[in-house]
């Protein structure tokens, strides 16, 4: 018997968990403050077997003992600051072939994320058409490779605490390393609220640590790789998101 990981109860009180499951994957809304994957079971990773059923008996092949022994795993990661959807791998192919959607681009992920002030655009004349609402499109390298990350301002709000601060909702289409994060805060001058890296390290920017990084996946979809159906998973504000802006989440549309 082994006990589940000690942080297994701030998985669980988060709003809806376990957003969607299959005998194949599932897409999991993890908390901020907790790695996908870590060490001494400090991690998402750990806490997967003991909330996620295991697939079905005619799903694992009799003839590879590894298979039948595999454990629930991330397909792909989020820092550690930044919560929401995280889709995971039940079984080796499952991870062989989700892995292949993301290598491939083929799955879309929204962000939303609270910055300082108000983002200036990065370049008036490049922006796109999504859903019916204009995009800004930042297109700047990360790290001497092609990163693209598409914006949009969604409220602007005055707070006594902090000043102005602006919930925006973010589509990569590359996925570089802290790639929202550095866009944000170098290409908008709009570091996120709580980003400790990248928020410039002034006063205000350093009280607001103590808050937690306001940056959550907040929907992913894609064709299955599998059984050829369309997910989409889709996460409402977080609380703590309004709490901070002073908005009533089920007014913003995202």
């Amino acid at each position: 018997y082994v006990d589940p990981p000690r942080n297994i109860e701030d998985f669980l009180a988060v709003e809806n968990p376990v957003l969607f499951e299959d005998d194949h994957i599932a897409i999991v809304n993890k908390p901020g403050g907790l790695d996908c994957i870590g060490e001494k079971r400090n991690d998402l990773q750990s806490i997967l077997p003991f909330v996620l059923h295991p697939p079905d008996n005619n799903m694992i092949p009799k003839n590879n003992p590894s298979s039948q022994c595999y454990l629930p795993r991330p397909v792909h990661r989020l820092d550690r600051k930044t919560s929401g959807c995280v889709l995971v791998a039940k079984s080796k192919n499952a991870m062989r072939q989700f892995s292949h959607l993301f290598a491939s681009r083929q799955v879309q992920k929204s962000y939303c994320a609270v910055t300082f002030g108000i983002p200036t655009v990065f370049d008036e004349n490049n922006s796109t058409i999504i859903d019916g609402k204009e995009c800004n499109i930042i297109d700047y390298p990360i790290d001497g490779k092609e990163a693209v990350t598409l914006w949009r301002m969604v409220q602007t709000v005055t707070t006594q605490e902090y000043g102005k601060l602006t919930l925006l909702h973010c589509l990569p289409k590359t996925g570089r390393n802290h790639q929202i994060r550095r866009h944000l805060s170098y290409c908008l001058d709009a570091p996120i609220v709580g980003d400790n890296k990248y928020d410039g390290g002034g006063h205000v920017a350093k009280d607001s640590r103590k808050l937690g990084m306001f940056l959550c996946s907040n929907r992913i979809e894609f064709i299955h790789a599998i059984d050829k159906s369309n997910v989409s998973v889709e996460i409402p504000l977080p609380d703590k998101f309004s709490t901070l802006l002073g908005i009533d989440r089920k007014e913003v549309v995202i």
